[in-house]
């Protein structure tokens, strides 16, 4: 999935490292070249730290789904996640992101959850349930309660702050 140069991949690299140093050299001086760092140690990422999204985006792009991360499930997240990677990728991980439950669709239990953790779970459920009837009634384009990744990523061409919005530099 990389989009990177080499200099930008050693880069990335070295903040993978710097997650935790000693356990990266730990593993090389036993001769383990694929370490894996646990989802705390990922999240310690700046980037990442405060994001209401953290679980999912580690959860995406861990292939266990786990959300530990080996460098090239790390390498994939950053590529995906940069201002550099297409449009139409960037979507289709958005759209596993914000997919909570896992069922190739963005629902009304999904879409609560978006909002709810967009806005700090403070709002009433009510409130919560109107914006989400306005979502899929903007975006809904076939009317059967779900959105497609198509419907999905229609939305995201239609929105020119999403690029910049999801991303992720080191």
């Amino acid at each position: 999935v990389s989009t990177q140069s080499t200099g930008e991949i050693l880069h990335i690299y070295q903040s993978f490292e710097d997650l935790n140093p000693d356990k990266v050299r730990e593993a090389f001086m036993a001769g383990n070249y694929q370490v894996k760092m646990d989802y705390s140690e990922v999240i310690q990422l700046s980037e990442l730290k405060f994001s209401p999204f953290k679980d999912r985006i580690c959860r995406v792009f861990s292939e266990d789904q786990s959300g530990d991360m080996t460098f090239s499930d790390y390498l994939d997240m950053l590529s995906v996640m940069s201002m550099q990677a297409p449009k139409d990728l960037k979507a289709a991980y958005a759209f596993k992101i914000y997919d909570f439950n896992d069922d190739d669709e963005i629902d009304r239990t999904d879409l609560d959850e978006l909002v709810n953790r967009v806005t700090g779970f403070r709002m009433k459920t009510e409130d919560v349930d109107g914006i989400v009837d306005e979502i899929l009634k903007e975006c809904d384009m076939d009317e059967n309660g779900t959105l497609t990744a198509a419907e999905f990523e229609d939305i995201l061409h239609k929105s020119p702050e999403f690029s910049a919005n999801f991303n992720i530099e080191v």
